[in-house]
């Protein structure tokens, strides 16, 4: 129930001020575009009336569509859902997930005065009209700066009687801190019977003896305080519990979990207090653990035997686990590792069901020897790169990627040897290798035909499905903005035209940014022009004096480099937008 008095007569706010509010934010809908929303109403209506006859969409229930609106990656989108008929028109006014965020609301209003109280008056409004019209609220997001913490904690109090009321399943609520001083959660979170999934940010949890929340299956903590016997009593008395992540969070030094059976996804990151974390789930599926190396933590996984998916990116639990823990997860198919440890010269495992495994921060590791017959994707980023010995070698793809601290030539000399004894295991035929540094990339056909750059620092994807090159070189497109792109291959190849027809057709896709805002355009939206230059046919121009000196090296020792073997060179030049950087 709403409780009485306090806010509930504060956020009446003068006939005037209410309109100006509702008329800039309507319920909830912040970030939609009116004028959009009316341009595709329009375009609606001048469609074919046999479409309507046939609009079996519509005739949906009402809790389905509600479900299928609750799926979509964000608010706008299911705004847009409003343009297919009356019927969703009407639904949408009644959907139940609301998201208020006073970063936006301040943002839109300009300069008004008093903003702070505008936004507390506005989602006071929507969500006692919620109440008002006994409509339920599915996800209720409120994203709060900090103002006055005592008026803040009776409108959060009042908005979260509301929610509970109103049968709320999910609860984000990020609060900003004050003077240190933080939001206390009350206890009325802790007794929903409808509540599936808790985000907490800037919060502070207190004891409390009356949880009870039997269907609870998310629950992430954000730079929360959080004291040993508050946690251990919220985890033991969820026993639905299915994904459970605590980030930058302090006061808590040992985390322990047992008797979860349905846990089945753990991540912790950069709790600096946190000393030793057990854990015992026998159905754990995925666990995420991070920190810095200052920070010593000892991390205990046993009895979770159904783990699949681990990332460890802390040296000293990254250095214990490579020695005594990897090989008792039969289960394990994707394992990433940071080894940003000095100590670690070494890697040696076996595991039976291992398909991805990846190497990240590598400063002095020299040796990986890894048994693992089914592994068909390997991934190595740092400083240098290991000597690497995979028994059975049956690698589909790889990526490597290489960036000295000394960044002069001749300092990778050592990486382009591992590198050339790495790419030398891969069959010559049907792989395709791409190397990239800087604004220039490369495209190998024929693995036989490699040869490394002299640049220090040296990106390399070595790839065999057809179907991840175009998302591969779609990557590199957008965020490289390369001068050349260059493809070495046999001589009747037809690789090369296609992948300049694919450019040079970017305007054929108008829909690829629909969903895009103006500054987070793909690469297609800033290319002006692409030239085609083959070397066979002696269509090869230098490069501008005005290009930066790198593009010009990479570019002459190209042409160096190839014009004398039996082989097809194709260059191609992209010309950008100049304001391309600002934009993207």
């Amino acid at each position: 129930m709403v409780s009485s008095g306090g806010p509930q007569h504060a956020i009446l706010p003068s006939s005037k001020r209410k309109r100006r509010i509702e008329d800039n934010f309507n319920c909830g809908q912040e970030g939609a575009s009116l004028k959009e929303n009316q341009d595709k109403k329009k375009d609606s209506d001048q469609m074919d009336p046999s479409v309507e006859s046939v609009d079996r969409i519509s005739q949906l229930p009402d809790h389905v569509i509600h479900h299928i609106l609750s799926h979509l990656r964000n608010v706008n989108d299911a705004v847009r859902t409003s343009i297919l008929s009356k019927k969703w028109r009407a639904l949408w006014h009644s959907f139940s997930i609301l998201v208020f965020d006073e970063r936006k609301f301040a943002a839109r209003i300009g300069n008004e005065d008093n903003k702070e109280m505008m936004f507390r008056e506005y989602v006071s409004i929507s969500l006692c009209d919620r109440l008002v019209k006994n409509l339920y609220i599915q996800k209720l997001v409120v994203h709060i700066t900090p103002h006055d913490l005592s008026d803040d904690t009776e409108y959060l109090n009042l908005w979260l009687n509301i929610a509970n009321d109103r049968n709320i399943k999910e609860l984000d609520l990020h609060v900003g801190i004050k003077s240190g001083k933080r939001f206390t959660l009350p206890s009325i979170v802790f007794s929903s019977k409808t509540l599936t999934g808790i985000r907490l940010s800037g919060c502070k949890l207190e004891t409390c003896g009356n949880i009870m929340l039997p269907h609870l299956q998310k629950l992430y903590l954000h730079k929360l305080y959080l004291d040993e016997s508050v946690i251990q009593n919220l985890i033991s008395c969820c026993h639905s519990i299915e994904d459970f992540r605590i980030i930058k969070c302090s006061g808590l030094k040992h985390l322990h979990i047992s008797n979860l059976i349905r846990l089945n996804r753990v991540e912790v990151h950069h709790c600096t207090q946190l000393k030793k974390v057990q854990i015992g789930a026998p159905n754990l599926d995925t666990f995420w653990f991070c920190g810095k190396r200052t920070f010593p933590c000892k991390v205990s996984l046993e009895g979770c035997d159904s783990l699949k998916r681990l990332t460890l990116g802390h040296p000293q639990v990254t250095r214990d686990f490579c020695e005594n823990q990897i090989s008792n997860f039969p289960l394990l198919e994707k394992l990433d590792l940071c080894i940003s440890n000095d100590k670690i010269k070494y890697i040696i495992f076996s595991n039976p069901h291992l398909q991805k495994f990846s190497l990240k921060g590598c400063k002095k590791l020299r040796f990986v020897q890894v048994f693992a017959p089914n592994l068909v994707s390997f991934e190595c980023k740092g400083e240098t790169m290991p000597l690497v010995d995979f028994n059975p070698f049956c690698l589909t793809d790889a990526k490597l990627s290489f960036l000295p601290k000394q960044k002069v030539v001749g300092f990778g000399d050592k990486i382009w040897i591992m590198m050339k004894t790495f790419i030398g295991k891969f069959e010559s035929e049907g792989f395709k290798l791409i190397l990239y540094s800087s604004k220039n990339i490369i495209i190998y056909e024929d693995l036989c035909k490699v040869k490394l750059p002299p640049v220090p620092d040296l990106g390399c994807e070595i790839i065999k499905s057809p179907a991840c090159i175009d998302d591969i070189l779609f990557s590199l497109l957008r965020t490289l903005h390369p001068v050349t792109l260059s493809i070495i291959s046999p001589l009747d190849s037809d690789f090369p035209k296609s992948v300049y027809e694919m450019i040079k057709d970017k305007d054929k896709d108008p829909i690829c940014c629909i969903y895009n805002a103006p500054r987070n355009k793909c690469w297609r939206h800033f290319v002006k022009d692409v030239h085609f230059e083959d070397l066979n046919d002696m269509k090869f121009e230098d490069i501008e004096a005005n290009e930066d000196k790198r593009t010009s090296n990479w570019y002459n020792w190209l042409k160096s480099e190839y014009t004398t073997l039996e082989c097809r060179m194709t260059n191609l030049r992209l010309d950008w937008n100049p304001h391309h950087d600002m934009e993207t």
